[in-house]
């Protein structure tokens, strides 16, 4: 599946309105902003930038509306996801059913292993206090 103009993105680290990735894609004029939304899983600082991982839990993230999606493919290079190479993607992106507002989303999902990773209680990378 690709993601389509229309289309929910929710992101929750470096891609979030204010932070590096948002302004070094211009996203402000590929996305229409949504509000506020929460997802499921638990959320890893991995150093310079966090990880959802999907399971028990919830995690702090903001909604948009993709207005562009031709930005995409330099998204994804930014998450280091790799869709015609799957084994090199450190994150993949995948469509989520949020807790709230109760919809769906595009997300990237952290796909390698935690074992320097620490957990983020909060869930809120603002808030990136760790256990």
């Amino acid at each position: 599946m690709r993601v389509q103009a229309g289309d929910a993105f929710a992101v929750y680290g470096l891609l979030r309105a204010g932070e590096s990735g948002f302004a070094q894609f211009g996203l402000e004029n590929a996305f229409a902003p949504l509000g506020p939304c929460t997802l499921r899983g638990q959320l890893y600082d991995l150093g310079a930038y966090p990880g959802l991982v999907e399971g028990a839990g919830s995690v702090v993230g903001e909604l948009f509306e993709v207005r562009d999606a031709s930005v995409m493919p330099k998204v994804d290079a930014f998450e280091d996801y790799w869709p015609e190479d799957p084994a090199r993607s450190r994150y993949v992106r995948r469509h989520v059913r949020l807790i709230e507002p109760d919809r769906d989303a595009w997300v990237y999902v952290w796909v390698l292993g935690l074992e320097t990773a620490r957990l983020i209680p909060s869930g809120d990378w603002f808030k990136r206090e760790t256990a």
